[in-house]
């Protein structure tokens, strides 16, 4: 039987081993290919905050036609798409709005919904996964054909036909998240109860137990500690996907509605003109590529850093 004086220098080789570890990740995103990463993430993250005023710089916004800007084809006029020193990523063909405040302000809704949505699936994926791990029996059982269900069902068919049954005046961006984030959870749950299954089992919880502590204790104080980095590795690799979801519902055109910018309805748009106006389709398109693959580098960076058998000397 575990004593006090045993559980002592455990936590305490336990907080000594923090330090190194904190240390090893800071090294690897100090490396070129994570640290170019996180500087585009963050760039993006000030974009989608400061739209409005890098908008101003350019003297446009997202929602002004500028009719003198197009051809008698409404094909942008000039070289590029339109590139000048008016409209610095060229006009959108057909309407005459500026692209570059499009691709800032689009960044809004991508980041807002990926993120909203990821951490809605994490909240649910970590609750039920943990209750799952902890509780067993038939709690288990229950969780994990809700996996199953949620996991089987045609995420793409459920969300055009959720889009038509809402009104249009209905928030879409509320919806997406919603949407994206209820059939999110699965995964990160699964890997959740695993991790609760063998941490329940550990010395320290059981003795726990045994001395009368509720599950609540059991939940904050022993179990969240010891998920929360697998956790967060798993939300950071999952976010790209969910900010592609997103894109990937506007493309379809069951996202965001016009006039609002977003990049997955830009890179729908772009289709028709993609022989008339490749720029149209290149910015958009790139801003959405940058984004997801800077935070699918972040996640792995992370990932490997916390992985003591995948981690670099």
């Amino acid at each position: 039987m575990m004593t006090t004086s045993d559980a002592l220098p455990a936590e305490a080789a336990a907080s000594l081993d923090e330090r190194p570890a904190r240390r090893s990740v800071g090294r690897a995103f100090l490396r070129p290919l994570p640290l170019a990463a996180a500087v585009v993430v963050l760039v993006s993250v000030l974009a989608a905050l400061l739209a409005p005023q890098l908008a101003a710089l350019s003297g446009n916004d997202p929602f002004t036609y500028h009719a003198d800007a197009l051809g008698p084809d409404t094909a942008p006029a000039g070289a590029l798409g339109g590139v000048s020193g008016d409209h610095w990523f060229g006009v959108e063909p057909g309407t005459g709005r500026d692209l570059f405040s499009l691709v800032v302000y689009g960044a809004r809704v991508s980041l807002l919904v990926g993120l909203a949505s990821t951490l809605l699936a994490t909240v649910i994926g970590v609750v039920l996964g943990i209750v799952a791990g902890a509780v067993g029996g038939v709690v288990e059982k229950l969780v994990d054909f809700a996996t199953d269900v949620t996991l089987g069902f045609p995420f793409l068919i459920f969300a055009i036909a959720l889009s038509a049954l809402f009104p249009l005046e209905a928030p879409r961006a509320l919806l997406l998240t919603l949407v994206i984030g209820m059939f999110g959870w699965p995964s990160i749950a699964r890997v959740v109860a695993a991790e609760t299954r063998v941490i329940v089992r550990q010395p320290y919880v059981v003795a726990s137990r045994v001395m009368g502590a509720r599950f609540g204790h059991v939940f904050r104080h022993q179990v969240l500690p010891n998920v929360a980095s697998t956790v967060i590795v798993f939300s950071c690799i999952s976010l790209p996907g969910r900010i592609a979801a997103e894109a990937t519902l506007s493309f379809l055109g069951v996202g965001m509605l016009p006039p609002t910018p977003s990049w997955g309805r830009s890179i729908g748009d772009a289709i028709n003109w993609l022989l008339v106006d490749p720029a149209f389709l290149l910015f958009p398109a790139a801003a959405l590529f940058l984004v997801t693959f800077s935070f699918t580098i972040l996640g792995d960076t992370l990932r490997d850093a916390l992985d003591p058998r995948g981690g670099r000397p």
